[in-house]
C-alpha cells in the first residue's frame, strides 16, 4: 500500500520561527531594561542560532537571558521574567528540530504533534511551580511548609518523568 504525501513546508520556516521567537526574547529583555550593549551581543548570538541551529547558540541565549534577568533590578518573578520561560523553551525546541534536519528538507505539520505535547506538558508543570512560588509567603517559613513544598516538587518531577 502506498500513500501519497503532499509536499511539506520548507525547513527554512523553522529558522524563521527561531528568529521570530528570538526577536521576541530580545524585546522582553529590552522591556526589562537590558542595556544596549548586551542586546547587541544577544542579537549576534541569535543570528548564530538561526544560521546554525545545531550550534549551542540557543543554549547560550537561554543562559545569558537567565543570568541577565537574575541580575536586573526589580522582581525576578515579574511578568517579563515569566514570559521568557515559554519563549526560550520554544526557541530551544525549534532549534533542536531544525538542528537535525537537512537544510533543504521538507516537513509536515503532523511531525510537530509529539514535540508540541511535550512542550505543553513541561510548560504546564513549570507554570504550576511559578504559581506555587507566587502563593508561598516571603520571609520566614515554617519547616512543615518547607517539607511539604519539597515533597510537592518531587511529586511534580515524578509526574513529569517519561513513562516506558
Amino acid at each position: 500500500m502506498t500513500m501519497e504525501l503532499r509536499p511539506g513546508l520548507s525547513a527554512w520556516w523553522l529558522r524563521a520561527a527561531i528568529a521570530v521567537v528570538g526577536v521576541a526574547v530580545l524585546g522582553v529583555l529590552e522591556l526589562q531594561g537590558l542595556g544596549s550593549s548586551l542586546l547587541i551581543v544577544f542579537s549576534v548570538i541569535l543570528v548564530v542560532a538561526v544560521a546554525m541551529p545545531a550550534s549551542p547558540g540557543m543554549t547560550v541565549l537561554i543562559g545569558g537571558a537567565a543570568v541577565a534577568t537574575g541580575f536586573m533590578d526589580g522582581s525576578t518573578l515579574s511578568v517579563e521574567a515569566v514570559l521568557l520561560i515559554p519563549l526560550l523553551h520554544m526557541g530551544h525546541v525549534l532549534a533542536g528540530i531544525a538542528g537535525v534536519l537537512p537544510v533543504g528538507a521538507r516537513l509536515h505539520l503532523s511531525a510537530f504533534r509529539r514535540p508540541l505535547r511535550r512542550y505543553l506538558l513541561i510548560q504546564v508543570s513549570v507554570l504550576a511551580l511559578v504559581a506555587v512560588v507566587l502563593v508561598v509567603p516571603a520571609g520566614r517559613i515554617d519547616p512543615i511548609v518547607e517539607v511539604a513544598g519539597l515533597l510537592a516538587a518531587a511529586g511534580i518531577a515524578l509526574v513529569a518523568l517519561p513513562r516506558r
